[in-house]
């Protein structure tokens, strides 16, 4: 049957919603995730041919990691309704969502009719593979199709600016800051005039745009909670870190599981957001017996507290000592399918590097977990990591939502900071090594087999080549594009320009300025 030109062969029944498949919907926004991914199975046994059940439960349990089942349902959903021309476009969408873009691209660039909102989707997959023409030419088509929608000018005006046609994007942004538009879509605008001002050396205009799209989303509810629940989860840490001892560390180590034929070590790099991290693991990952994991949620969210209800529930060292060594083994193995599941690869006795600069207060979970843990930690200027975090909008986290004025900002990377020079000086010296982005900006070899020592490899020559390997590959950070750049020293030294707003604050920043020697 075909209407207004679009085939139709998927039944309204197979479409239609319902009580199970609700409450599972309801659960995973309450981040009940194990109860929710049980409600889907619930609804697919329930309704095993109902479309809309099985493309929500391939989201849910790729979201968790278990993508191989994502797969497995998405595959379902093409024999069933892939000719469906409503369909077929949320299928192609799905695989972006577990983490298999290269194939989202693939079906999405099939489709002869695809509705704007997911034409600006593959926009954005395209931008973050550095396909910069090919995501422009996909954004415009989208705005043709709806000339009124916010959101595809908005990634129009950030394409425009990332090929260097600035006023351009300037004049697409300013007239997205307006107050009758969504306040995301306005706080989105005003962050990125900053970008474009602060390019221009009007770094007083930078910050009064930054200003104004902080202001927004500080404004929200969601936005307060967030940054509640980071102060509390951050009191939790900071008692961890207090009453942590080297002895509970060598107990943790001494007790380790031999590594794997599956892996051959595990190695963590830490520290703060834009401190260099990205340009790290994008470098070493050239490496042929390394491969890195960016910033997955798989050990915060999953497997952690997993550890501590099994330890007994609270976040302390006694908890940690108490879980059973079954459980151990277990999460360890859940990890590396959790890990091995997102790209979409096996290990195959390779290094695993976990890219994380939120994970450095939960550092004794990762030695519970892996005692034989290595840890890679970026450093860099204080002052330069915090104007380059309030200067940039993440996705609202409890993190980023700390990270929206320059007084929270300090705070938190003082929190973090102090918590990582306590366990620094509890931890063996063969066991980490500090690098410090400028070092890496001033002489990259060095620093690379630096860190490639401390996980115990040797230098490969790809490193120096690294650029090369992710020309199309997708790149899962904040930072995709930059770090597709050449390196360069354009960031270093950034903080005068904004150094009246660092004043008030660096009184929280000057013990870490001397503690890293950037005094």
């Amino acid at each position: 049957m075909a209407r207004d030109g679009l085939w139709m062969t998927v039944s309204a029944e197979q479409l239609s919603d319902f009580s199970t498949l609700h409450k599972a919907r309801a659960l995973w926004a309450k981040h009940e995730l194990d109860s929710a991914l049980d409600a889907f199975d619930m609804a697919l046994r329930e309704r095993p041919g109902n479309l809309r059940a099985i493309l929500e439960a391939a989201r849910a349990f790729g979201g968790r990691h278990e993508i191989a089942r994502a797969e497995t349902l998405l595959e379902k959903a093409s024999r069933l309704g892939g000719d469906d021309r409503r369909v077929s476009p949320v299928i192609a969408q799905s695989y972006a969502r577990i983490f298999r873009q290269q194939r989202a691209i693939e079906l999405l660039e099939k489709q002869e009719q695809v509705p704007p909102a997911i034409r600006a989707e593959l926009a954005v997959l395209y931008e973050q593979s550095g396909r910069l023409e090919d995501a422009l030419a996909a954004i415009e088509a989208c705005i043709r199709d709806a000339p009124s929608a916010p959101e595809p000018k908005l990634v129009c005006g950030r394409i425009l600016r990332r090929k260097g046609q600035l006023q351009d994007a300037e004049t697409i942004f300013s007239s997205l800051a307006k107050d009758d538009l969504d306040v995301r879509i306005q706080a989105e605008a005003w962050a990125e005039l900053c970008y474009i001002r602060d390019a221009e050396g009007d770094y007083e205009a930078a910050a009064q745009a930054i200003g104004q799209a902080h202001t927004l989303v500080l404004g929200l509810p969601l936005t307060r909670q967030l940054i509640a629940r980071a102060r509390a989860n951050n009191a939790a840490l900071g008692r961890l870190s207090e009453r942590l001892t080297r002895r509970s560390i060598e107990s943790w180590r001494s007790a380790a599981f031999e590594p794997g034929p599956r892996c051959s070590g595990i190695a963590h790099l830490i520290g703060f957001p834009r401190s260099g991290t990205t340009l790290l693991e994008r470098s070493l990952d050239a490496h042929p017996g390394l491969v890195a994991s960016p910033e997955r949620v798989v050990f915060s969210r999953d497997i952690f507290p997993r550890l501590c209800k099994a330890g007994g529930g609270a976040l302390t060292v006694e908890t940690l000592n108490a879980i059973p060594r079954d459980t151990i083994a277990r999460e360890r193995t859940r990890y590396i399918d959790y890990m091995e599941a997102a790209l979409g690869e096996p290990l195959s006795g390779r290094v695993h590097l976990d890219k994380n600069p939120n994970h450095t207060s939960l550092l004794p979970g990762l030695l519970r977990l892996f005692g034989e843990s290595r840890f890679i930690v970026a450093q860099r200027d204080p002052r330069d990591v915090i104007v380059s975090c309030v200067l940039r909008m993440f996705r609202l986290t409890e993190t980023s939502a700390m990270l929206l004025s320059w007084e929270t900002a300090c705070e938190m990377y003082r929190f973090e900071m102090e918590t990582w020079l306590r366990y620094r000086d509890l931890l063996d010296a063969d066991t980490w090594v500090e690098v410090r982005y400028e070092d890496v900006v001033a002489d990259f070899e060095q620093q690379a087999r630096r860190s490639l020592e401390a996980v115990g490899l040797s230098w490969d020559e790809r490193i120096r080549d690294y650029r090369t390997q992710i020309i199309d590959k997708h790149v899962n950070s904040p930072t995709h594009s930059e770090v597709r750049r050449p390196i360069h020293t354009d960031s270093i030294g950034r903080w005068r320009h904004y150094r009246q707003h660092l004043e008030p604050h660096m009184h929280r920043l000057e013990p870490m300025i001397k503690a890293f020697g950037y005094d």
